[in-house]
């Protein structure tokens, strides 16, 4: 009796709400670090895979674009399977991807293993949140979901700095196979902490309007990715971006005629849900194109190795454990998630426009470090405002299809961002080459010049990319207070005029 006895409050320890938190977010670390990890020490992995810096945007703007084809696979799957076999196979799937990818020799097998492990962890996301939502009573579900966002944000940014560890003392091919350990442990977990609790609301599975998302994804992914390698006015990228456009129309002519999309038409219905979107989208814009510039940047100009840039990064990553503290110490009437997203936009923003004037010959720790401790800020104000702000602009039988169309909207600005940096590397060194007046030069100082010219170029492209991507989190940050001061606070003063008249006529 005493060991039974034991065993059923052990059984129940791992069982609670706390235990399922540290579960989820030890399966969600695979992912989202996963989405940084491989910005650190690219030089390696293009050289072993013998493809250009170019081709390697497809590890990174490619897997986010499959994480955010699995998001929404994520809570139609559960019609068909239990959280705890749902959890534990798309753990399985990644780590699989993680075999593939670690052992992968050619950029084709090796993106075979990212979109395996991006599908996986599309499902691991949103499944983790809903999990939470689920295990958590009322009094406590909005402490853990705000740890819950602070441990996401914190995988993103520990990730260039647990991969630039190991592509160092390791081999960039670890940066895959170390998912292999954090796996293992996640299954054991999930069998220990998660239940086999069946479906509560079973539905379709609308695979014809999955399969026209993804597809409409991927063509925008691949016109937008390939348009200056074939030129954007060739024969191929107008086709595929003409693809793109008949499938994305015919996806909402299909989810308009069928009973439950994946993502229905009723959720831009709210005006504020729609403002949500547009904010979260250009704020993740920012910060993957910002995650994918910085490294770059540090390995160039300051000759940092891979684990030096990560750990650099990292700094940002330890302020954000500040901030769920000092929220805390906030009574509740005084929050206002509208302007804790739009202050958070506001110093993603300022931490890149920081970098505006980063000098390329010299490292500067106030320079350098200092924005990225601002970003930290920023980045966990934003985290801990999207779950409270799907609550308050969506009614409540939308609420958890609201959650994962924001973080497919996050991964897919994600994919524009790398892409955008990218591009903005590409083209603006020629700017900055023809302001450069020629004169009658000798040789050797022709010579010397170029190589001066080169470096000049290259730092002007980033300066003036980090200044770009800056503007843009600005722009979601002025669109969200815009939002709160013309509809939020008028509709709040009015209901609060109301209120008081009622309680007049009651006195």
């Amino acid at each position: 009796m005493f060991l039974t006895g034991k065993a059923e409050s052990l059984r129940d320890w791992f069982r609670s709400p706390w235990m399922v938190l540290a579960t989820v977010l030890l399966g969600t670390s695979l992912p989202l670090a996963d989405t940084t990890s491989m910005n650190v020490g690219r030089f390696f992995i293009a050289r072993a895979l013998d493809s250009s810096s170019d081709e390697t945007r497809w590890l990174t703007a490619g897997y986010s674009l499959f994480v955010a084809i699995g998001i929404p696979l994520s809570h139609r799957l559960r019609s068909f399977f239990s959280e705890r076999t749902l959890y534990a196979l798309a753990t399985l799937v990644f780590m699989g991807g993680s075999v593939v990818s670690m052992f992968s020799h050619f950029m084709p097998s090796m993106m075979v293993g990212r979109a395996l492990q991006g599908m996986a962890g599309g499902v691991l996301l949103p499944l983790s949140l809903a999990l939470v939502n689920e295990s958590f009573p009322e009094s406590s579900r909005a402490q853990g979901l705000t740890l819950f966002s602070l441990g996401n944000a914190l995988a993103v940014s520990l990730g260039p700095t647990i991969g630039g560890y190991l592509v160092d003392y390791a081999n960039w091919r670890w940066t895959m196979g170390i998912h292999l350990p954090i796996g293992f442990a996640t299954l054991i977990f999930v069998h220990l902490s998660l239940e086999e609790h069946p479906r509560q609301d079973p539905r379709r599975f609308d695979l014809p309007g999955w399969l026209l998302y993804s597809a409409s994804a991927f063509f925008f992914m691949y016109s937008v990715m390939e348009g200056e390698r074939f030129g954007w006015h060739s024969q191929i990228i107008f086709q595929t971006f003409f693809i793109f456009l008949a499938l994305f129309f015919f996806y909402v002519l299909w989810a308009a005629r069928f009973p439950d999309p994946i993502f229905p038409l009723d959720l831009f219905r709210y005006p504020g849900f729609v403002i949500l979107t547009v904010v979260n989208l250009l704020r993740s814009v920012s910060v993957f194109g910002r995650l994918y510039l910085l490294p770059l940047y540090l390995e160039i100009f300051y000759h940092f190795q891979a684990h030096q840039a990560g750990f650099l990064i990292m700094t940002g990553a330890m302020v954000e454990l500040m901030i769920p503290v000092l929220a805390a110490l906030v009574p509740g009437n005084l929050h206002f998630p509208w302007l804790a997203i739009s202050l958070g936009s506001f110093l993603l923003g300022l931490s890149s426009v920081a970098y505006l004037n980063l000098p390329g010959n010299a490292f500067s720790v106030p320079e350098t470090v200092l924005p990225n401790l601002v970003f930290g800020v920023g980045m966990a104000m934003v985290q801990v405002s999207l779950a409270p702000l799907v609550r308050r602009t969506l009614p409540v039988p939308l609420e958890r299809v609201g959650n994962v169309f924001q973080l497919a909207v996050m991964f897919l600005g994600g994919m524009i961002g790398t892409i955008l940096g990218r591009h903005l590397l590409d083209n603006l060194a020629p700017v900055f080459h023809v302001q450069i007046p020629l004169s009658p030069l000798s040789e050797s100082t022709i010579s010397h010049g170029a190589i001066l010219l080169k470096r000049l170029s290259g730092e002007y492209s980033y300066n003036i990319a980090f200044w770009v991507m800056g503007l843009i989190s600005i722009g979601a940050s002025a669109l969200s207070v815009s939002w709160f001061l013309f509809d939020v606070l008028p509709r709040r003063l009015r209901q609060s005029t109301i209120r008081g008249q009622e309680d007049n006529l009651g006195a």
